[in-house]
């Protein structure tokens, strides 16, 4: 069976099967879902035996595209790479089998296995590639043939913690784009000491100032955090695109205006310069959406704290305390709903999980036995004694005279009606349910663009209490993220940390 698959065919199978007698053997009925997009499953899959198919959703209809997956084939690798949710549904045709491979074995397997390595990348160039490039600012206009032919020619390397990806002074050979991970740019003086600059994750690019003079010199130099995946198109590449494409030159010259002068303010502020690196030692630049809270504009009403507990069966969990960044902002204790959870590994009921906008939860049934909040490293995860209708509080009331003191004006509601009241489904305990799609012209500061909606549980019945863990879920169950809308000075703020610190976007 296991010479039989492509992937391996290179390789001795004594060696793969040592290798992999560890991953997890799944089988699915015909019909059934093996993944459903939009979910969070950071495996890989690779049919052992039977057939199943891949249903896409074709744009403007509701009619889904099938493609047939046959025994040997490979799926979910990209989910496994970036931590992004899965792009399609996977339908078993007939009794299938599958082998499972978590990202951890993945990546181990890319580097012992070179062959296997050698054929994921051809995959990728096959699959993805075109599609990525296609959404860096700098290709604009760029048409989808050349994009096609730039994908087979480009060259993808891997990184590891700490590895050196280019040195400040060494000769410009390409541009490169982060398809998976995290890369620290910095400066280095002549007494050595280093200045961070930028930390850029997937999707970004770096190494494009140097490649526009004859001759150019790295900058900065750019060094992994974790993992990386790189995509780099090579200096010869790289000219024949700007010369065949005018517009495509002039656009990087704005970009690379914009990031000298970026890099200039960065210079002469000593403070920021030495607080950057705190970014990278705190973990914070991992992280999917981290709490922010100015303390120039904070004005301690505790209205944050406040919502919080009326969301929350009137426990709060927001701490106002936390690292300090630069002079005035304040990351308080709360969950960063990071890119690569160590909290939902071990969980012995898979109660933690991952909704469609990203954000961990807990679902109804976690048992409280602690394995979550000791893998946090961030003690962002605590047990507690909880009502089995937690969300069903009488906070609601404590809530909407909250927002109406500090939203009226900006509204024009008058706050007569408690929303609660008239829709109690809105406040329900996080767990399984649909999520809606909230329209932009409906959005006010502080909303979320997705709602949960479930049926509220019946009224009348005592509630049980148990232990459970629980941590900030963002308000997954409610129209607003309580923290941030109820802040009447606009103190406080959820932000993607990479974005929210990239001061620098791309560098030489």
């Amino acid at each position: 069976m296991i010479p039989d698959i492509p992937l391996f065919a290179q390789e001795k199978a004594e060696d793969i099967l040592s290798f992999i007698k560890d991953c997890e053997m799944r089988y699915f009925k015909p019909g059934e879902h093996i993944c459903r997009q939009g979910e969070y499953d950071e495996t890989c899959n690779i049919i052992l035996e039977g057939a199943a198919h891949v249903l896409i959703k074709l744009e403007g209809t509701a009619a889904k595209k099938k493609i047939p997956l046959e025994p040997g084939q490979i799926f979910g690798e990209m989910a496994a790479f970036t931590g992004n949710p899965r792009t399609a549904d996977i339908v078993a045709s007939t009794p299938v089998t599958i082998l499972n491979i978590n990202k951890n074995m993945l990546f181990n397997m890319l580097d012992r296995f070179a062959s296997v390595k050698a054929k994921l990348d051809q995959i990728y160039r096959e699959r993805a590639l075109s599609t990525l490039l296609l959404t860096i600012p700098i290709f604009a206009g760029v048409s989808q043939k050349i994009l096609d032919e730039l994908a087979l020619k480009v060259m993808l390397h891997s990184y590891n913690t700490g590895d050196i990806i280019f040195r400040q002074g060494d000769d410009a050979e390409g541009l490169y784009l982060v398809r998976y991970g995290f890369v620290k740019v910095a400066e280095h003086g002549k007494d050595g000491q280093e200045k961070v600059l930028a930390y850029l994750k997937e999707g970004h690019y770096f190494g494009e100032m140097a490649l526009l003079v004859a001759g150019g010199k790295r900058m900065a130099t750019v060094s992994a955090i974790n993992r990386v995946e790189l995509i780099r198109i090579a200096r010869e590449e790289f000219e024949e695109l700007t010369k065949n494409h005018p517009a495509m030159l002039a656009n990087i010259r704005k970009i690379v205006e914009k990031r000298k002068e970026r890099s200039a303010s960065i210079g002469k502020d000593e403070l920021l310069k030495n607080k950057l690196s705190s970014v990278i030692s705190s973990g914070i630049i991992q992280a999917k959406a981290i709490l922010i809270m100015d303390v120039t504009k904070c004005v301690q009403c505790d209205n944050c704290v406040n919502a919080c507990a009326a969301l929350h069966g009137g426990k709060s969990r927001l701490a106002r305390k936390g690292s300090m960044f630069n002079h005035f902002l304040l990351i308080p204790t709360s969950c960063r709903h990071c890119a690569d959870p160590k909290c939902m590994s071990n969980c012995p009921t898979g109660a933690i999980s991952r909704d469609l906008a990203g954000e961990i939860y807990h679902k109804d049934f976690c048992i409280g036995c602690g394995s979550c909040a000791k893998n946090c490293q961030y003690g962002n995860i605590t047990l507690d004694v909880v009502s089995e209708n937690d969300g069903e509080n009488n906070g609601v009331s404590l809530l909407w005279r909250l927002r109406s003191r500090f939203v009226a004006k900006e509204t024009g509601d008058n706050g007569a009606a408690d929303p609660g009241a008239a829709k109690p489904e809105r406040f329900v305990f996080p767990g399984d349910r649909e999520m809606v799609q909230r329209p932009d012209e409906e959005r006010l500061p502080g909303d979320r663009n997705m709602v949960a909606s479930k049926p509220a549980a019946k009224k009348g019945k005592k509630a049980a209490t148990r232990r459970k863990a629980v941590k900030c879920d963002m308000c997954r169950s409610y129209a607003i993220i309580g923290c941030v809308y109820h802040c009447p000075t606009g103190a406080a703020r959820r932000v993607d940390p990479a974005e929210f610190f990239s001061d620098i976007t791309s560098v030489g």
